[in-house]
């Protein structure tokens, strides 16, 4: 009862954008139906950039998600991030309800503009084409299909660690590394099935360590890290992803930025003081505030982010305005169940690729585990429930796109129009 109580507070919250939008479209129908339907795809993009941050965001799934098997106009993304395809799509079903509204107001003229906008954008997207290096380096990810109800004990720790060890060397498959010792693979675990330690747990960093100088792969998994408080003295955990050198070295560890609401901690728990009473989910994790990367050096860094981290665009485009030239998004998916939601949630990391000219590789605990190129294409992918190694190539991509440099330009224009036709609105 808890939780459904927690799904109808959050049903009640992302409803509210949905009426607000209409709200205002609404006022400013009664100045001017055309008025309205030509704010509308301005408005829309405004209150879904608010639902991308307001109250800790919860962007699942905006509009422009919609176009993303819709050919070449997906590549309008790398110009404006997931807020230009919104607009686009609010734009072309405006027009189609002002022909509908309005039939004896110009109506060619009009269907003529519309024409003309849709073709600019065509051709805008277009540009937005980079060459793609072909996919030479080997990567292989392991998906251990690891109940989220599984009770941890220490021989159940010891078994998953060996089938995960398994996974990792099975020859049938290949190894991420290829036969000599200067060619650069990669190895990725999901986000940590089981409560591991690295920095708290001998054994199991002498098992990774190992893991990867056997492999001779750079090594990257989630894992738990625990560092104590300067407030409390005692110790907060961190959602974090390590990533070793083939010698198992560590080259860098990320702690992730952006938790899951009332999953990994509560927000305002002033306001939510009641959470922890109907629902022992909540977690307590600290938010990390660095986006550290592991640095390769001539190939780049790789950009690395846990979970539902791959729904914010900023959040992704910023590893590659700092130089992350491949995308890893290790994550949980578990806790969805049989539902839709681990397919969307790789369509939106689909997204993340093609905005900043990036391959992805994304390795999920029960699927959908894929390794994704700069255009959104799954070059290859796991079936979810499953425990199995996918092997596949990636490329490492230098070429930054103008969303990944400048970020929410776009957005902010479509929110700055808003206001603006706001103005017009009460003066008129």
């Amino acid at each position: 009862m808890g939780a459904f109580f927690c799904l109808l507070l959050l049903v009640a919250f992302l409803a509210c954008f949905y009426g607000a939008f209409l709200l205002v479209l609404c006022w400013m129908a009664r100045f001017s139906p055309t008025f309205s339907l030509a704010a509308a795809p301005f408005l829309w993009v405004g209150f879904e950039y608010l639902r991308t941050y307001l109250l800790t965001g919860f962007p699942w799934c905006l509009m422009g998600y919609a176009l993303l098997d819709q050919g070449s106009i997906v590549l309008l993304s790398r110009w404006t991030g997931v807020y230009g395809l919104s607009w686009l799509v609010l734009l072309i079903n405006s027009m189609a309800a002002g022909l509908l509204l309005t039939p004896f107001r110009s109506p060619l003229r009009r269907s003529l503009a519309g024409l003309f906008l849709v073709l600019a954008v065509a051709i805008i997207s277009l540009w937005g084409m980079e060459e793609t290096n072909p996919a030479g380096t080997s990567v292989r990810i392991i998906q251990p299909n690891v109940s989220p109800d599984q009770v941890w004990k220490e021989p159940e720790k010891t078994d998953i660690l060996d089938e995960l060890g398994q996974l990792s060397r099975e020859k049938e498959s290949g190894i991420p590394i290829g036969k000599r010792e200067a060619e650069l693979g990669m190895l990725v675990w999901p986000e940590t099935p089981a409560p591991f330690y690295f920095h708290h747990d001998p054994d199991f960093r002498l098992r990774l360590r190992e893991l990867a100088r056997q492999t001779r792969a750079v090594f990257l998994f989630g894992f738990v890290d625990l560092r104590s408080s300067q407030r409390t003295g005692e110790p907060d955990p961190y959602n974090s992803l390590a990533v070793l050198s083939p010698k198992g070295e560590l080259l860098s560890q990320y702690d992730k930025i952006h938790l899951v609401p009332f999953g990994e901690f509560v927000p305002y728990p002033w306001l939510f003081f009641f959470i922890e009473k109907i629902s022992t989910e909540a977690g307590n994790f600290v938010p990390g505030k660095t986006r550290s990367m592991a640095d390769l050096g001539e190939r780049g860094k790789i950009g690395a982010f846990i979970c539902y981290e791959a729904i914010f665009p900023d959040l992704v485009r910023r590893f590659a305005r700092e130089g992350a030239t491949v995308l890893v998004n290790i994550t949980n998916d578990g806790w969805f169940g049989d539902s839709a939601a681990p397919y969307q949630h790789l369509n939106m990391a689909r997204l993340r690729a093609i905005e900043n000219n990036r391959y992805l590789i994304r390795a999920a605990n029960n699927g959908v585990s894929a390794i994704i190129d700069p255009y959104g294409k799954v070059l290859a992918r796991t079936r979810t429930d499953e425990k199995t190694a996918l092997q596949g190539t990636f490329s490492f991509q230098k070429e930054t796109t103008f969303y990944s440099r400048n970020g929410d330009i776009f957005a902010w224009g479509c929110i700055w129009i808003s206001l603006g036709m706001g103005v017009i609105r009460v003066r008129v």
